[in-house]
């Protein structure tokens, strides 16, 4: 039997992985207790954004930048403001709160097993094998980064990326005075996100609206898990998203040093 696509609890995740420990949730509960009410079980989809904080959230109004999904998301639910990573055991935490989040453990807990994560999986407690054994259909794409198989815990799989692509330097320490400039963020002749000819979010998000158009065709809930790479570095997007930030229309903060004043 068809049925409409029913995401009556929706989490978007926006995570702050490295320039601030602040992160913030919108959820759409309205639905959800009715349908606990009716004994069914509600589809759920995770949006994971890679050192997005929560700043750039256009509804928050902290930012110039268009958002115009995530602020419908936010109208629909609720917000978390000062939702906070508890850490990691390195520079950066995007191992560390992946981690814990597969796991469910706190960052202490997450450390001491992270190198043995497949153990856990082997155990079957890992975040998506349990909701598969609630009877969800489990999807994820985009950036995984666990020392993990996510094709061996996941009913689909697809294009799972590392932490970030290779290093693109031409993006890095430019403009140069007196030097040309060659750097263009939506060349794909640059790799970064653009390796295999196509932006990674337009990947991430055209594989989420593949499952969404099947998973509306079964009776079984579903649980997608999609990790989107961006807006880590290198800087890439298409070009039309480029062009709605012109120079003229960026603000530079009021703490704003051209250079870094300890030398």
């Amino acid at each position: 039997m068809y049925r409409f696509a029913r995401v009556f609890f929706l989490v978007l995740a926006v995570a702050v992985l490295a320039f601030g420990p602040e992160a913030s949730f919108a959820t759409s509960l309205g639905a959800t207790e009715a349908q606990a009410a009716a004994g069914s079980r509600p589809d759920i989809l995770f949006l994971f954004a890679d050192d997005m904080c929560y700043e750039t959230i256009a509804s928050l109004k902290m930012t110039d930048i268009d958002t115009p999904n995530l602020d419908r998301l936010m109208k629909q639910g609720t917000h978390f403001s000062h939702a906070y990573n508890m850490g990691s055991w390195s520079g950066a935490v995007c191992v560390a709160s992946r981690t814990m989040l597969i796991t469910g453990r706190s960052v202490w807990d997450a450390n001491r097993i992270y190198q043995t994560t497949d153990n856990e999986r082997k155990d079957e407690v890992l975040w998506p094998q349990l909701m598969k054994q609630a009877g969800y259909q489990t999807y994820m794409t985009g950036k995984w980064h666990i020392r993990t198989d996510a094709s061996k815990m996941f009913d689909v799989a697809k294009d799972v990326r590392g932490g970030m692509p290779r290093d693109t330097p031409q993006g890095y320490n430019r403009p140069i005075d007196g030097k040309p400039d060659p750097w263009s963020p939506s060349d794909p002749a640059f790799g970064g996100f653009w390796e295999g000819g196509k932006h990674w979010s337009e990947v991430v998000a055209d594989n989420a609206n593949e499952f969404l158009d099947q998973a509306v065709k079964s009776e079984d809930p579903f649980f997608m898990y999609i990790a989107f790479n961006a807006p880590h570095d290198p800087r890439q997007s298409p070009q039309e998203f480029v062009d709605r930030y012109p120079v003229s229309r960026i603000q530079l903060p009021v703490n704003f040093l051209k250079e870094y004043p300890h030398k």
